[in-house]
């Protein structure tokens, strides 16, 4: 048997054993920090750091004080869940998730609304990150402020907020983060060229030969500067998961996977399957894809 077939067989196993389980863990004074004083390991299954997304999760200070491990157990039950109901809810996330490790910050932060804009256009919250993110969770490729209040999320720079439900706000938001794709709804953000996924000129986007096996340019207007976009996802429109946040998770589209596919392989991974279907109905992780 060569490497390549041992390698693929070894994953395939794992990937069958994590769908027929779920994430617990148990809190304890005696859990030792992975960095400094305040990040601790949640879920990892990738030793090795570079070969990984490393996604720490920051609880904003509605949980309390961390260091009383009631609390603790509270955040770390409701991230467990984010694992579970969000990212491994999308196949093209669930398929890599041996190269996602997830950390967790005892140090809190503070996420406050705020009023739209004089033309109506939402703004982003006000955040207030703890210190340690730039120390402890130095090494984070998506820090991630978990907030118990009802508001309208942002994120940039590999920094977002969400609500701990907010299940697919937080994978929108790790696809800007970690892989730098473009929102796609309509109308009120700030868009940019993302290439196969969105393009500044209809031409542009009929003539890239990376969209080919999927093009379908369809238009949308900025009602922030009246500039016009053109996007390509094939025949899906809607359900994907850069279309729009909110509760329950949608699927990647074929554009989306041309660039995470390439941000897997930048990591040295050469096994993470592509989705069996783009944008299919939710499905749930303790039924194994179908072979």
């Amino acid at each position: 048997m060569s490497k390549n077939i041992r390698l693929f067989v070894l994953l395939a196993i794992l990937s069958t054993a994590i769908v027929s389980c779920e994430i617990t863990r148990t809190v304890s004074e005696d859990d030792t920090p992975v960095s400094g004083d305040t990040v601790y390991e949640l879920y990892a299954p990738q030793s090795d750091m570079d070969k990984a997304f490393n996604i720490v999760f920051v609880p904003d200070d509605s949980y309390g004080d961390l260091s009383v491990l009631a609390n603790r157990q509270d955040f770390v039950d409701d991230m467990t869940d984010v694992i579970e109901n969000a990212y491994w809810q999308n196949r093209a996330y669930f398929n890599g998730f041996l190269h996602f490790n997830y950390y967790y910050m005892t140090e809190t932060g503070d996420v406050q609304a705020r009023s739209p804009d004089v033309n109506g256009n939402f703004r982003c919250p006000t955040v207030t990150w703890p210190a340690g993110v730039n120390t402890d969770a130095a090494f984070a490729d998506q820090l991630i402020l978990i907030h118990q209040n009802n508001l309208r999320d942002c994120g940039g720079g590999g920094r977002a907020t969400a609500e701990p439900t907010s299940y697919r706000t937080i994978v929108h938001e790790t696809g800007h983060g970690l892989f730098g794709l473009p929102d796609e709804y309509c109308c009120d953000s700030t868009y940019s060229e993302v290439k196969p996924v969105l393009y500044a000129t209809e031409s542009a986007c009929k003539n890239d030969p990376d969209n080919s096996a999927w093009r379908n340019c369809v238009s949308l207007t900025s009602s922030r500067d009246g500039s016009t976009w053109w996007r390509s996802q094939g025949d899906i429109t809607n359900n994907l998961i850069m279309r729009n946040a909110g509760t329950e998770v949608w699927e990647s589209g074929p554009a989306d996977w041309f660039i995470m596919e390439e941000a897997y392989q930048s990591l040295g991974s050469s096994q993470v399957s592509t989705p069996d279907v783009f944008a299919p109905d939710r499905w749930d992780y303790d039924v194994p894809p179908a072979p």
